[in-house]
């Protein structure tokens, strides 16, 4: 698009509209002149003005001052031309007083502009300072139009015809009774244009004339001058239909489902073309190699519409007949056309045929041929092109082992440090990938110590006697590199110290791969942050380097609603409000209510990540929960009612890869509503519980929210009256383990394999006779062993003292945006039990009570930080006759 040039100040005469003489004008309303008669006393009262402005300015010129003579206007107005944007603002004003012909020769860029009434449309992308002729005026009368900012008191949109007025108004940003400068000119020509269904735009400023008598005194006080702004708009022509014409393979619907145009868009010439050629290349994907695609308009003037043909010729569908490898020794042919799209049978897609040949060199390549190679290929059709023949020529050359493997200029890393990188063993077919994998692992590992300039090579050594691949690795390190300085940018909401102090990697110190994929992986684990890319620019140093973490902010809170059906909780649901980044500073806010047949809960948290620029973590909790408890084989034995806080401290060491998470947490636990034949083992009654937990964890997770890689450990203990006070004494030693690799990638969809091992023991001790009921493990459920519910199905009837629980998922995603999971598919297999004591722990599965209960099928997951939901249907393989076989479950959380 053009950039405009604002335009000078113009000499103008008076508007009608500003002296109407329906409303007396200006100086009517100033002096009380009468209807009748008015003109006539306007008109004297100009010229005296006019003589007592004139005689004031003879006085102060000087006797040598030659008088200019007076341009005079005709009834045109020019468009404003180009103007070089380096323009002194002094050559752009023009004088006050009139202006001859000889000042116009000498000094060209000054510029008048002339009114053309009948114009309707001005020149594309063009400004228009619009000068009209007010007919009550005296004819000779000029005045300036004030440079701006000037005060919009009239908006109006000519020339649109589909597009709504105020929608242009509105896209403008321009507003009624708002100052408007001169650089505005421009930028709403740029929004107006960039709604994509303005074909040009120019915008008509008129004065308001009857405010610019005075100008000069007005001047003196920075008076903006009102004036009325008209964008003058040319559309492009609306899409009434789009039909196609001459398919028969194709329906029109899959066809216009390939183009970006639609109907009711405004058609436009290039998107048309480019739609013309995705067309044709689905076509040809299809086997009509022949097939051509043309459009055509037909426009209805008046409504500034048009109809939009898609002409197809699809001649015919080109199968493949055969396709030939002559020289293929070392395979069968079947094999190597497996690798191909463009085989036997199938229909040829030309856009596929150097994807397929690639496929064959990786594939000879990956099984030890280093020396494959693809001479040509052709591809020859029949008369009709229907049948299509395909012919490679290769060399598939000697097939190797990998040998011996040699490091050269290595210091940094000894030869058994870089040997442990080796993606490959000696004496198995050689593998070009394998290879590429090892040089990888060795960047990354002089990357590590800053050595980002460091040049390895392999050398392959053939011996073509043992058919063995020896490798050489030769290295050239070169210096290493520090970091000079490090910068964050595209935060908005979030401060920038809060995403520095995540950072790893520090000013001044050796560049480390390791330290900036680990502060990559600390800010994205925030939860409120989408995306986090680094780059890497050169400094004024040249073994220093800046680094830049440009950051991609998301959704830091929201407010959710859902609903669910468990077999064991029945209808669920749930209203939750979170917010990950409270004023900026990745504090964490949740207030979440969860409700349903048998259970309410109501829970509030808050936490922050840092203290005082310490890491170390602080949170509260506050819940009320009311929940019917299973017990023997009721779902509803009794009711258990919580209420309660906890306040929790964590500190973190070595980047978070070590925590200790304390807390302590005092809460009433309230028994009643015991069904009359449990009433002997289960006592109502309220017990007030004083606990304090400790738990020791490493970390390596990529990702806290949805991990693909890494693990979790840690051992726990509980502590519960005692010291504490309250009136039940018990303590709960616990191990816990989890794990996540990534199976393969897809499209950048990883499919994970994730494990997870739960240990745990509980034991009472003081003036507790026995564990409450409360606190013991009832195993089954949406946390535990999927299959199976809580009332006894696994383990005691009253609940055990000791349990194990193992879990197994295999993970892939179902819509991802940008690198973070949003919906996820999962297969998962539990097994557990609980057990009285150790005594009775069995690892046999069966339908026993001390025997594993196993239970397994799949789930939907959504992932996000704010509001994880889980929904699983499990079947159990170790039920007692008689018992519900499958569950559903919705819950709240992650697992793993």
């Amino acid at each position: 698009m053009k950039k405009l040039f604002t335009p000078p100040p113009l000499l103008v005469r008076p508007a009608i509209d500003g002296a109407n003489p329906q409303n007396g004008g200006f100086f009517s309303t100033l002096f009380k002149i009468p209807k009748r008669g008015g003109g006539v006393i306007l008109l004297c009262l100009l010229t005296i003005i006019s003589l007592g402005i004139l005689s004031a300015q003879d006085d102060s010129q000087t006797t040598d001052t030659a008088p200019q003579e007076k341009s005079s206007f005709d009834d045109n107005f020019l468009p404003i031309p180009d103007l070089p944007n380096d323009l002194d603002e002094e050559k752009n004003d023009i004088s006050n007083n009139d202006v001859n012909p000889e000042s116009q020769e000498k000094a060209p860029e000054e510029q008048i502009i002339k009114t053309i009434e009948s114009q309707e449309t001005p020149p594309d992308n063009q400004i228009v300072d619009t000068v009209e002729k007010d007919e009550a005026s005296a004819p000779d009368m000029e005045v300036n139009l004030p440079e701006g900012p000037w005060i919009i008191k009239e908006l109006a949109v000519k020339g649109n015809i589909n597009i709504k007025s105020k929608v242009i108004i509105k896209t403008s940003k321009t507003k009624k009774n708002e100052t408007y400068y001169k650089d505005d000119i421009n930028a709403d020509i740029e929004r107006i244009l960039g709604l994509g269904s303005i074909e040009n735009v120019s915008i008509d400023i008129s004065p308001i004339t009857d405010e610019l008598l005075f100008s000069d005194i007005k001047d003196t006080l920075n008076y903006k001058h009102p004036v009325r702004l008209t964008f003058m708009v040319k559309e492009k022509l609306m899409i009434t239909d789009i039909l196609v014409k001459g398919n028969e393979k194709l329906s029109a619907a899959s066809i216009k489902r390939t183009m970006n145009l639609a109907k009711k868009d405004f058609f436009d010439e290039l998107k048309a073309r480019e739609d013309i050629i995705a067309i044709t290349d689905k076509y040809h994907t299809k086997g009509f190699i022949d097939a051509t695609t043309d459009y055509e308009i037909k426009i209805d003037t008046a409504a500034n519409t048009c109809q939009l043909s898609i002409i197809v010729k699809e001649g015919e569908k080109s199968k493949i007949t055969d396709v030939s490898i002559p020289n293929v020794k070392s395979f069968e042919l079947k094999k190597v056309l497996k690798k191909m799209k463009n085989r036997p049978k199938k229909v040829y897609a030309p856009l596929d045929l150097a994807d397929d040949l690639k496929k064959i060199e990786i594939f000879y390549k990956n099984s030890g041929f280093n020396n494959f190679k693809i001479n040509s290929s052709s591809v020859v059709f029949n008369e009709n092109k229907s049948e299509v023949f395909i012919k490679i020529d290769i060399e598939e050359g000697l097939k190797f082992t990998f040998g011996d493997t040699s490091f050269t200029g290595n210091s940094a890393y000894t030869t058994k440090d870089l040997q442990e990188l080796l993606e490959y063993k000696k004496d198995k077919f050689y593998s070009d990938e394998r290879l590429q994998e090892t040089l990888r692992a060795i960047q990354n590992k002089y990357a590590d110590k800053g050595y980002l300039r460091a040049l390895i090579k392999p050398l392959k050594i053939e011996n073509k006697d043992t058919g063995a691949l020896d490798i050489n690795f030769q290295i050239e390190e070169n210096s290493q590199i520090y970091v000079d300085h490090i910068d964050v940018e595209g935060n908005k909401a979030t401060k920038t110290y809060v995403l520095r102090r995540e950072i790893a990697q520090k000013e001044g110190a050796i560049f480390s791969s390791s330290k900036i994929r680990r502060s990559q992986e600390k800010i994205f684990n925030l939860g409120f942050i989408d995306d986090v890319q680094l780059a890497i620019n050169p400094s004024s140093s040249p073994d220093k380097v800046d680094l830049v973490f440009d950051i991609a902010e998301g959704k830091p809170g929201m407010l959710t609603a859902g609903a669910g059906v468990s077999s064991n909780e029945g209808l669920v649901g749930t209203l939750s409000a979170q917010h990950l980044n409270m004023f900026g500073r990745a504090q964490k806010l949740s207030i979440s209510w969860q409700f349903g047949a048998r259970m309410q809960d109501y829970h509030v948290s808050w936490t922050t990540p840092w203290i005082k620029d310490k890491p170390i973590s602080l949170g509260g909790d506050v819940y009320n929960t009311r929940r019917y408890r299973p017990y023997m084989n009721s779902l509803s034995a009794y009711t258990e009612k919580r209420t309660g806080g906890k306040i929790s401290l964590g500190p973190r060491f070595e980047d978070d890869k070590y925590r200790l998470n304390t807390s302590y947490t005092f809460e009433n636990v309230k028994i009643s509503g015991v069904k009359d034949e449990y009433k002997t083992v289960l006592t109502e009654g309220t017990s007030a519980t004083s606990s304090i937990y400790v738990e020791f964890a490493r970390d390596t997770r990529n990702n806290i929210w949805d991990p693909v890689s890494g693990s979790r450990s840690s051992i726990g203990l509980e502590l519960t009256g005692g010291p504490l006070r309250g009136d039940v004494n018990f303590y709960k030693p616990n191990i816990s383990f989890s794990y996540n690799h990534k199976l393969f990638e897809i499209d950048d969809y990883p499919f994970v394999l994730s494990f997870a091992n739960r240990f745990g023991y509980v034991a009472r001790f003081g003036s507790t006779k026995s564990v409450p009921v409360y606190e013991r493990y009832f195993i089954g459920g949406s946390e535990t062993v999927r299959g199976y519910n809580s009332n006894g199905q696994i383990g005691p009837l009253n609940g055990g003292k000791v349990y194990s629980v193992a879990n197994v998922e295999f993970k892939f995603p179902l819509a991802r945006e940008r690198k973070r999971t949003i919906v996820q598919w999962a297969f998962f297999f539990d097994v557990g039990n609980s057990w009285e004591d150790f005594n009775n722990v069995s690892i046999r599965f069966g339908t026993g009570t001390t025997r594993l209960k196993a239970g397994a099928d799949f789930g939907i997951r959504f992932t996000t930080p704010a509001f994880p939901i889980r929904l699983d249907w499990a079947y159990g393989f170790n039920h007692e006759p008689g018992e519900q076989r499958s569950d559903i479950y919705f819950t709240l959380g992650n697992l793993f």
